[in-house]
């Protein structure tokens, strides 16, 4: 018998900061500055998709960890990638 998978795709807003590794309150900064989907009104209850939410993990992320720009390695790696491009 194949394995059944009972994981939400709706999820209320802590279960949808928890889902994606923030807090509820960065959630909501984020949700506010538009850089997490809206939720859905399902039966007057906001929930968030999970295959919504999935969709931030797509994006790729091209930022240094450090911006600091007097850092050589910085900029070198930073000037490498753009090539590879």
């Amino acid at each position: 018998m194949p394995a059944v998978d009972f994981t939400p795709r709706g999820l209320r807003r802590e279960d949808a900061a928890r889902y994606i590794g923030i807090s509820p309150t960065l959630f909501d900064r984020k949700r506010k500055e538009g850089e997490i989907p809206p939720p859905r009104d399902l039966f007057g209850v906001m929930i968030w998709d999970r295959h919504d939410l999935d969709s931030l993990f797509a994006k790729p992320v091209y930022s240094a960890a450090n911006d600091n720009h007097d850092n050589y390695w910085d900029t070198a790696f930073a000037s490498e990638e753009a090539e590879v491009r």
